[in-house]
């Protein structure tokens, strides 16, 4: 995204008298020469006043200052300045009070994410030495951090994705912090761990990040039935950036048991279907060692479970670490040699075909469609008359009658 339109928002701000700046990650990412995802704006505007001069507005979160603005297609989250009450849930204050620039920044968690940025002028304001610890490598937590993980304890985690994203060092009194308080994370949702184990996973430094979890015990707090060993290590070291979250997961769980890994992803709210794919690509991964011997039949059907690409990646993950990629080679070669109409043709005859030869439905229809199916599959057969000749041939007219 470009800045443009944020830039005409603090204008927009400015115009009416009011403070404005660019904060956080995006300050921080422009600072690293990385071009923002989005851009969040800090104002001495209030939300009311903030609603009055944009004709586009959502008000996400007004009881805190936020007011998302829809400006030329794109949302831009637009906060007052603010300081925070009483944390009282691990998560949200219990209010907050207006305040300024200098304040709001000193609420904030980390240094590296407390810079403001002025696009009008085209400075950045520092009040924490944030670009210091950009320059060093350090992800510090502002003020005092076991207060900061005290207001919001999966700062600990947010932690850790920036030190492994950014290939960053949590500051020793952040990280001290972290050590004393891991137990604590019990506090917060499994939605929000969830959503930070994820991007921990896939933002791309996924055993960098997971060995800090680990590290900071709070691998074993939030998933005590994981085995953390060399061979996984690996395996996270081959986990591509971006990876879809169920295929990340799957590949951080694939060799922990599959009642565990259940009573994991069900714990962490995955959708159904996330959770379906995570345990269909563990139950199958073993597959892939008998590969050889399987008929061709066997195989094609093996080839059409759904999202066979991910089966197939987590195989090529597993087979590199153990260093043994003969079986994931023969699979993605025969995979590759097949095409889609190959893997999963067309039905030659269905039931309504053996109803009108003289069957009565039953058991023997999947007897004879699958067998039919397999003929199809290994070649033998491939035109419906075929079909038809060696269901008589096989089975009479009528074998069910």
């Amino acid at each position: 995204m470009k800045p443009d339109s944020a830039v005409e928002i603090v204008t927009k701000l400015r115009d009416r008298g009011h403070e404005a700046y660019f904060v956080g990650g995006c300050v921080r990412d422009m600072v690293l020469g990385i071009e923002p995802a989005d851009y969040d704006i800090a104002t001495s505007a209030h939300p009311e006043q903030v609603v009055r001069i944009f004709p586009r507005t959502a008000l996400i979160g007004a009881q805190f200052g936020v007011v998302l603005v829809i400006h030329r297609g794109h949302p831009f989250e637009v906060a007052t300045f603010r300081s925070d009450d009483a944390y009282v849930d691990g998560r949200r204050p219990t209010g907050v009070t207006f305040t300024d620039a200098r304040q709001d920044v000193l609420r904030r968690d980390f240094t590296i994410n407390g810079l403001l940025y002025d696009p009008v002028a085209d400075t950045i304001i520092d009040y924490i030495s944030g670009r210091d610890d950009i320059s060093a490598k350090l992800v510090r937590a502002i003020g005092d951090p076991h207060q900061r993980f005290k207001e919001d304890k999966l700062r600990m985690l947010r932690a850790i994705r920036f030190g492994a994203r950014l290939g960053y060092t949590v500051e020793p009194e952040t990280w001290k912090a972290i050590l004393e308080m891991a137990p604590d994370i019990h506090q917060v949702s499994n939605e929000r761990i969830r959503e930070e184990l994820v991007r921990i996973l896939t933002e791309g430094q996924a055993v960098r990040g997971m060995q800090m979890v680990h590290d900071s015990g709070l691998r074993q707090e939030l998933l005590p039935e994981l085995e953390w060993t060399g061979h996984l290590k690996t395996c996270l070291n081959l986990l591509r950036k971006g990876a879809p979250e169920d295929f990340a997961i799957a590949v951080l769980l694939h060799e922990t048991p599959i009642d565990r890994i259940i009573e994991i992803v069900e714990r962490l709210k995955f959708s159904r279907a996330e959770i379906n794919h995570v345990v269909v690509l563990a139950e199958n991964l073993p597959q892939f060692a008998d590969i050889h011997t399987m008929s061709t039949s066997t195989l094609k059907r093996f080839f059409r479970m759904p999202r066979f690409e991910d089966h197939l990646e987590l195989a090529r993950i597993h087979s590199t670490a153990n260093n043994d990629l003969r079986d994931f080679d023969f699979a993605r070669l025969k995979y590759l040699s097949w095409s889609q109409s190959e893997i999963a043709p067309p039905a030659l005859i269905s039931g309504e075909d053996l109803i009108g030869m003289g069957f009565v439905p039953g058991p023997v229809f999947r007897e004879i469609l699958t067998r039919i199916e397999d003929e199809q599959l290994e070649g033998r057969l491939s035109k419906r008359d075929q079909a038809l000749s060696f269901v008589r041939e096989h089975y009479g007219k009528s074998k069910s009658s």
